[in-house]
């Protein structure tokens, strides 16, 4: 595809430029160009809004010459990435943001070793940790909640029917919002009465980690009934199941229809603004663990790569001691101890 065509023009010319030595030594510029012509559309907006922040400070600089990042919480010499972090500070960010920018450095340099066959090593740029986000005063990670049963309706209610849609299959499939945009019609099986999604796991965030070439996710009724209902309300376009008002491929769910409705729906319940659109599978998990369900099974619906993300929404509740305590009942169920009279005489 033209994907691949530029791909190949870009090593050609890179292949023929006179380096320092013999080693592979591409741009920043040069590095990203490619991986945004390879990749999918789950990533690709917020990849290259990633690549514009950081074009002008190192995009004309070669990937192995930007060089180990270091820690920042003194005076010293300031490496161009320091700069970069500093001057972000200043727009009043928050320490998460400026690690997922960073982050993106480190997963095309990886791809451009592994995959591009641009580069002959990279060595990963070290992220910010809490010393240096107090350096910079970056603003704490944000600590997001799932959504209550009250928000949820009132907010479903505010959204316009293709969003309200959209967020209510997340809810109860635990899809993130690039997932649910992408499903495609060519995607959906049916086995034993049950609907299932059998999707690429280029499409999955957690793909690396994936030991299959296919995500599952499985349907409940309410799932079902939304799908299926698509068939008869919305034209077909490029196999897309959810489409806008105009019959257009929803973009993002994160949008601005969804930031009002959120602030409508504030008025009456203020800490829905510390929800998110990934609050639908915050949502989804915290529920799913509520009710008893093996950790292994949330963590696979949900495609979580590690336990330990999973047991991040492991919060204590009065039905969850109900339920912890009649586990341990069962322990109770034959005599544990005998009193026996000990005479001293």
């Amino acid at each position: 595809g033209q994907a691949q065509l530029a791909m190949a023009q870009i090593i050609s010319e890179l292949d023929y430029k006179e380096r320092d030595d013999d080693k592979k030594q591409a741009t920043m510029t040069e590095v990203a160009d490619v991986h945004l012509n390879l990749i999918t559309k789950k990533t690709k907006n917020k990849d290259e809004e990633y690549a514009k922040k950081l074009e002008p400070y190192i995009g004309d600089m070669r990937m192995n010459d930007i060089g180990m990042r270091p820690k920042q919480v003194r005076d010293c010499e300031l490496h161009i990435l320091n700069q970069y972090i500093q001057d972000r500070a200043d727009s009043n960010i928050s320490v998460t943001t400026i690690n997922k920018e960073l982050a993106f450095l480190n997963l095309i340099g990886n791809k451009a070793v592994k995959e591009y066959g641009l580069l002959d090593y990279w060595t990963p740029i070290r992220l910010v940790d809490e010393d240096e986000a107090v350096f910079y005063s970056l603003k704490a990670p944000q600590k997001k909640k799932h959504l209550d049963y009250n928000w949820q309706v009132t907010l479903l209610n505010n959204l316009p029917s293709y969003l309200r849609d959209m967020a209510l299959f997340s809810i109860n499939t635990g899809q993130r919002d690039s997932v649910v945009c992408n499903l495609r019609w060519s995607f959906l099986n049916k086995e034993d009465d049950i609907y299932y999604f059998k999707i690429p796991k280029s499409f999955m965030k957690s793909e690396q980690h994936m030991a299959e070439d296919h995500a599952y996710v499985v349907l409940n009724d309410i799932a079902t009934d939304l799908v299926l209902s698509k068939k008869w309300t919305t034209r077909c376009i490029d196999d897309y199941i959810f489409l806008d008002d105009d019959n257009n491929p929803v973009e993002r769910m994160n949008c601005y229809a969804y930031q009002e409705a959120r602030k409508r729906v504030a008025e009456q319940f203020p800490e829905i603004m510390e929800t998110d659109i990934h609050s639908f599978k915050r949502t989804f998990v915290t529920r799913l663990i509520d009710k008893g369900v093996p950790y292994e099974w949330v963590q696979r619906m949900a495609n979580h790569k590690l336990p330990e993300v999973t047991e991040v929404y492991n919060k204590m509740n009065p039905e969850k001691r109900k339920m912890m305590y009649e586990f341990l009942q069962k322990l109770v169920d034959k005599p544990q101890l005998k009193l026996y009279s000990m005479n001293r005489g």
